[in-house]
């Protein structure tokens, strides 16, 4: 075909005989693909319309082939037109649809000797259309549509952090779900949850407690540096990774319960497995590190709080419990109003570093450092941990969890306030 067009254009011997006198009127190939399609993308085009011309009679989807009978090719009509792109979307006569506009007529047959070929027409002038990527054919059209106004009522989340009646319900829809989930799911994921507290639980003892220098010049801030490492970790990989705790479930349980989407025997199957399973993770971790060799670095800390945590009086160690509930409610309650990774992770950092800080008592976590302790060589019996220390403090995180958070917000932003004011629930 290449051979052909160049044969074409400069005039071989079987051509030669056959170009008209030089009076006639001949088609001007190069001029009428110039100006009929200055917008075709580059790439061979212009080579196979030549070719077109040169060949009136090809078969369609062949390339340029001689007349039948051996007679050359007539320069006197042009054969094609390029399409005008933007026109006519119908296809053209041959069939083949236009690609964005108006196909040029079928090829007219060769005319007869006796017949004096027809005027060339005139090419249809290119119609202008947007510019085009070189690699598609596509025409892009860009439509700017008219700004419109937006009328919003009520309030807008801006900050990526929900409101305070939006988490409460959040938190109910969270209590409801935990509370529909079979027993032994959620004994599974109790265990993970105690994993997670021993993880951070040892990172607590390995830091806090062995930074002897600046406890002995900055108490204050030796305390803080022991509740602000290990512990909020724990807490962020339960909400994140996604495990039962008993002491945040207290809250988000009996929320459902009080805003009629759970029911109680739920809320209590869920709180016996979680607790359970955070029974069974804590007694794991205390056995794992028990035989890692690191017991060295854990028994300073794990002895003194082990001492610490079961010599105070039962009314004590209640009170301190509500308060460290509290805590860890709040950070939950936080979470769940965070929409990022990084807000979740500030949610928990402050009220679990705060709650360790302070000294205050979390059932779970109790369940981690007081077996160890025992382990390292305190001189407490499981006895003595489970009147004094387990039970007042199980009894304080579940009033924190019931009364302090589900019950107030429940009067604010739920059911409860409704049943005094008399209000309808919003849709």
């Amino acid at each position: 075909m290449v051979a052909l067009a160049l044969c074409t254009l400069r005039g071989c011997a079987p051509l030669r005989a056959a170009r008209p006198a030089a009076g006639a009127a001949r088609a001007r190939p190069l001029r009428v693909l110039a100006q009929a399609a200055p917008e075709r993308p580059s790439g061979g085009g212009a080579r196979m319309r030549i070719l077109m011309q040169a060949a009136p009679e090809r078969p369609a989807g062949g390339g340029a082939r001689m007349p039948p009978g051996g007679a050359s090719p007539s320069f006197e009509t042009p054969v094609y037109q390029a399409p005008g792109y933007g026109g006519s979307t119908q296809p053209g006569a041959d069939g083949r649809p236009s690609g964005g506009g108006a196909r040029g007529s079928p090829p007219p047959p060769t005319p007869a000797a006796d017949q004096a070929p027809p005027a060339a027409p005139a090419p249809a002038p290119a119609a202008a259309a947007p510019a085009a990527p070189a690699s598609s054919g596509n025409v892009v059209v860009q439509v700017t549509s008219p700004p419109t106004s937006v009328s919003i009522n009520g309030e807008v989340a801006t900050n990526g952090v929900l409101t305070p009646a939006q988490i409460y319900e959040k938190a109910a829809n969270t209590g409801a779900y935990k509370t529909q989930l079979p027993w032994w799911k959620i004994v599974l994921l109790g265990a993970v949850a105690g994993c997670y507290v021993g993880l951070g639980g040892a990172l607590l003892l390995t830091v806090g407690p062995n930074c002897m220098g600046i406890a002995a010049e900055n108490p204050g801030l030796a305390k803080y540096i022991t509740g602000a490492i290990g512990f909020p970790f724990a807490l962020l990989q339960i909400l994140v990774c996604g495990s039962e705790l008993f002491t945040g479930n207290t809250a988000l349980c009996f929320s459902a319960v009080l805003e009629g989407k759970a029911k109680i025997s739920g809320m209590f199957k869920n709180w016996v497995c979680a607790y359970a399973g955070n029974i069974l993770g804590c007694a794991l971790m205390v056995a794992i590190f028990a035989n890692t060799g690191l017991l060295p670095q854990l028994t300073r800390g794990a002895e003194a709080l082990a001492i610490y945590k079961t010599a105070a009086p039962f009314k004590e160690t209640f009170l301190k419990a509500i308060c460290a509930n509290w805590f860890v409610c709040l950070a939950v309650w936080q979470a769940l109003g965070a929409n990022s990774f990084g807000g979740k992770f500030i949610a928990c950092l402050g009220p679990v570093s705060a709650f360790v800080c302070i000294g205050l008592e979390h059932c779970i976590a109790n369940l981690f450092f007081v077996p160890l302790g025992i382990v390292c060589g305190a001189n407490v019996t499981m006895q003595q941990f489970f009147v004094s220390n387990l039970i007042p403090v199980t009894l304080g995180n579940i009033v924190a969890g019931t009364l302090c958070m589900a019950t107030v917000y429940s009067l604010l932003y739920g059911a409860l306030g409704r049943k005094i004011t008399g209000e309808a629930k919003a849709a």
